[in-house]
């Protein structure tokens, strides 16, 4: 057949049968038809390798058989110039570092090496330093001792408590051990419900029962790989807590983990009854466990009441002074050892009321509170001239007839008289006698030095002690121009005892032109 004369050389040589096979086919075909003339020789198995019939008899070798000897082989191994390189594989899962243990070294401040070249440290974080727990736990409660062994970043020694750095815990036997029911009950406010951890311990008469978590698998929601109880807006779950028997329960400290805003919780009321004596017993909070809210405290102790419902019996003496009566709407609050009652309207059948000179009695149910710390007594400004004069106001638990307080006021609650305040907080005694003067305290405000940094908004601040807290009070003074730019105002605030002063809140009404505000420091004492 002819060929055509425009055929490429490939082409040309597909067309033709080879005379002798191609390198490329016998590199990777070396067998016949192109192995003929040179055949593939068997190569004999090496004595390491295992043999096909494999036998586990032990071989029968004849008289004159001797083992064979294998020369010493000796290998010259030196790290000098070796650099290991991560490759795809090396990197990856099997056959990486686990995170865990990287994170640990990391953490703890092991020394790592990198390539075998230079020795690391790792960044310091005091967070993680097992040294600094203690601190923190006297800090911040024990919410960090417990994020740091949640990611087993910090146990104690195994020999502390043999070598006596760690209180023995005592054994306890069948008939010591006792079932504490908690009925723990969630307030019904807005944003309520947590799922932050809770902690509860108790303290009795004749011992503790150390801090235990609130949780069980009955109403745990899992997030990611977590688990955590929800404590939801408005209900009563009951947990189940074992220890010894402590005799009568004195108080008890409710602790949260809640470090964010979301992960705040409105505590209502804890029921504790010990199965074995049938007793129960009441510990009403009724507080915010947050730091965002209130006083900024997720720990509380609480103290039990001897009834869950009570009957308060409010005397109020108006002055006799002209113009002191008022028509007004009055509320009051009570503050106890054991918590607060709701904001409670003053009314009875009589249709004057809080008239110049006299005395109104009025009764309300209502939670105790135990011993009473002091009265908020407030109006609504509502009515012809409402201004009112306030003596004093006599407060007795009918319930519990020896918690009788006299709160002495002798204060205008007024808007146009005294002070200009309407809502004021008084201190209660059991001494109608003992009249507890309220304490002065100079709040200067420094306005930063900024452009636009004064305001002609109305400013207002609330104090908070480790006594309690202050009503809003509102920052005025007479006859002079407030909070410009690079001034300094001082101000004296009547307010009961509120202890050492731990924070301030302070703002204004957005009111005027150019509300805007550059607060530089405020200092108080």
């Amino acid at each position: 057949m002819q060929q055509p004369n425009n055929n490429s050389e490939a082409v040309k040589r597909c067309m033709i049968m080879p005379v002798a096979p191609l390198s490329s086919q016998l590199r990777f075909q070396p067998h016949p038809p192109y192995g003929v003339g040179n055949p593939v020789r068997k190569k004999p198995r090496p004595f390491s390798a295992p043999q096909n019939n494999r036998s586990y008899a032990v071989p029968w070798h004849g008289s004159a058989f001797q083992e064979p000897k294998y020369p010493t082989q000796y290998h010259n191994v030196s790290l000098t110039g070796h650099r290991p390189v991560d490759s795809d594989i090396s990197s990856h899962a099997p056959f990486a570092a686990r995170k865990l243990a990287a994170f640990l070294d990391s953490a703890l401040g092991y020394p790592r090496v990198d390539n075998g070249k230079s020795v690391t440290l790792p960044s310091y974080d005091p967070l993680n330093d097992p040294h600094l727990v203690e601190y923190f736990e006297r800090r911040f409660g024990t919410l960090q001792l417990e994020e740091l062994r949640r990611q087993k970043l910090f146990s104690r020694p195994s020999s502390s408590r043999s070598s006596g750095l760690l209180p023995k815990r005592r054994k306890l036997g069948k008939d010591e051990d006792v079932m504490y029911k908690v009925a723990v009950t969630t307030g019904d406010v807005k944003n309520a419900g947590t799922d932050a951890k809770v902690y509860l311990s108790l303290k009795g008469l004749r011992g503790k029962i150390p801090r235990t978590r609130l949780t069980k698998k009955s109403g745990s929601v899992k997030s990611g790989k977590k688990v955590r109880f929800r404590f939801a807006k408005g209900t009563t779950h009951i947990f189940k807590v074992w220890g010894p028997n402590i005799g009568d329960i004195k108080s008890l400290v409710i602790e949260t983990s809640a470090l964010k805003e979301e992960e705040a919780w409105y505590l209502q009321e804890i029921e504790v009854k010990n199965t074995k004596t049938k007793k129960s017993y009441i510990f009403f909070c009724n507080q915010w466990l947050s730091l965002y809210h209130n006083d900024g405290q997720v720990k509380r102790e609480l103290f039990p009441v001897t009834s869950t419902k009570t009957e308060y019996e409010v005397v109020t003496v108006t002055g006799d002074k002209p113009g002191a009566g008022t028509d007004a709407n009055v509320f009051v609050t009570l503050f106890g050892k054991t918590g607060k009652t709701e904001k409670t309207l003053l009314k009875n059948n009589s249709k004057n009321l809080f008239q110049q000179g006299a005395t109104d009695t009025f009764r309300f149910k209502s939670n105790c509170v135990g011993p009473m710390k002091k009265l908020r007594i407030e109006h609504d400004n509502t009515g012809f001239a409402p201004g009112w004069y306030l003596e004093r106001v006599v407060i007795t638990d009918l319930m519990n007839p020896r918690w009788k307080y006299f709160f002495p006021c002798a204060q205008w609650l007024a808007k146009d008289e005294g002070d200009r305040e309407i809502c004021r907080d008084l201190i209660g005694s059991i001494d109608p006698l003992a009249i507890r003067k309220p304490i002065k305290y100079q709040v200067t405000v420094f306005t930063g030095d900024k452009p636009g940094a004064g305001t002609d908004a109305n400013v207002s601040i609330t104090m908070f002690g480790d006594l309690g807290e202050s009503v809003e009070k509102r920052l005025t003074k007479s006859g002079t121009n407030l909070f410009e730019r690079k001034s300094e105002d001082k101000f004296i605030l009547t307010c009961p005892q509120l202890g050492n002063i731990e924070r301030i809140r302070i703002g204004h009404d957005n009111s005027g032109y150019k509300a805007g505000w550059y607060l530089d420091k405020v200092i108080c004492f």
